[in-house]
């Protein structure tokens, strides 16, 4: 009688170590292709969410054009824009970051009221006289309150105090003569574009009130307070305007040493960049306020910034300029 042949069992310890290293070169193929697939090409941050998941904090709450009030929209959506350095060089030459966007925008009228030098914030909570802080009267919330009263009186003052050999006093006055002449029943848009010199100045984002779990939403000494009052005075006037923040880009802050170091890694007071520009995000309990990521939605970091930003570590270069140009414009276009 033939013998039953034994069946055979696999060596699976065997196989286990054979297979282990295919499977890790494959997880490693897997991974140089996906990296290779997010760099490739991608140097502006513009390119389709649903292509490319960059880790953004966008909310893009500001409404279609198609759906505004035919009665009252006159076909060309008017964008009031205030900001400072970043969104005011190259501006004599045309060749600033608002003057890029306008280009691409036929449609839309951006009054580009950017002051270079300002801040977000003013400088104490209590107001001061134009003569002890004139620069406060240039922050966010002193402009709206010169658009809400029509009184730039004050700003005047503070205008005459100001060192001309530290601030464009030409351009500021350039600013007051846009606002005065300014119909803001016509604006459709209200833009906030501030880089990152609030948090370089060491300027607290927000602050708590006596029971220390209330934010204050009225200290305009803070980024969370002077954005809350300054859309309060704005939708006073017009409760249909709509607004945008577009958050800092990446930028060097300086240390104790003089050392430049990545504003991702640097604490000036009240923790780094994007610790104090979660501040801007709170916004949205209160009113409706766009949020545009500029710090995680263009290419710019702590690895490439020196192509693409200036000397001083924050103002960025033509090239740096058409990165942020190109992300508002990509998030922007179909909107405005």
């Amino acid at each position: 009688m033939q013998k039953k042949k034994k069946r055979r069992v696999p060596n699976y310890p065997r196989i286990i170590l054979c297979a282990l290293p295919l499977l890790v070169l494959i997880a490693v193929i897997i991974f140089v292709v996906r990296i290779a697939v997010w760099n490739r090409g991608k140097e502006y941050g513009t390119v389709d969410p649903d292509l490319v998941a960059l880790d953004t904090k966008d909310n893009i709450i500001l409404m279609p054009r198609t759906v505004l009030n035919p009665e009252s929209f006159d076909g060309t959506s008017t964008v009031l824009v205030f900001g400072n350095d970043t969104y005011c060089d190259g501006l004599n030459k045309n060749e600033s970051i608002l003057d890029d966007l306008q280009s691409k925008l036929p449609d839309v009228q951006i009054i580009n009221c950017c002051l270079p030098g300002t801040y977000i914030s003013t400088a104490t909570e209590e107001e001061t006289s134009p003569e002890e802080c004139p620069l406060d009267y240039f922050s966010m919330e002193w402009l709206a309150l010169g658009i809400r009263f029509d009184d730039y009186s004050k700003h005047y003052r503070a205008l005459d105090n100001l060192d001309s050999s530290k601030y464009d006093v030409q351009r500021y006055k350039e600013v007051l003569t846009t606002l005065e002449n300014l119909d803001f029943n016509s604006v459709e848009v209200v833009m906030f574009c501030y880089d990152g010199h609030d948090y370089l100045n060491g300027n607290m984002p927000y602050a708590y009130n006596d029971n220390g779990v209330d934010i204050q939403t009225e200290n305009s000494s803070t980024l969370i307070g002077a954005l809350y009052t300054s859309v309060f005075l704005y939708n006073y006037m017009n409760p249909e305007v709509q607004y945008v923040f577009v958050s800092p880009a990446f930028c060097y802050a300086t240390d104790e040493n003089g050392k430049k170091i990545s504003c991702a890694m640097y604490d000036t007071g009240y923790g780094n960049i994007s610790e104090n520009y979660k501040a801007a995000r709170l916004i949205d309990s209160y009113f409706g306020v766009s949020y545009i990521d500029m710090y995680s939605g263009v290419l710019i970091n702590e690895d490439n910034a020196t192509a693409y930003l200036e000397k001083d570590g924050i103002t960025p270069n033509k090239k740096g300029k058409e990165m942020i140009t190109d992300r508002l414009f990509t998030l922007l276009e179909k909107r405005l």
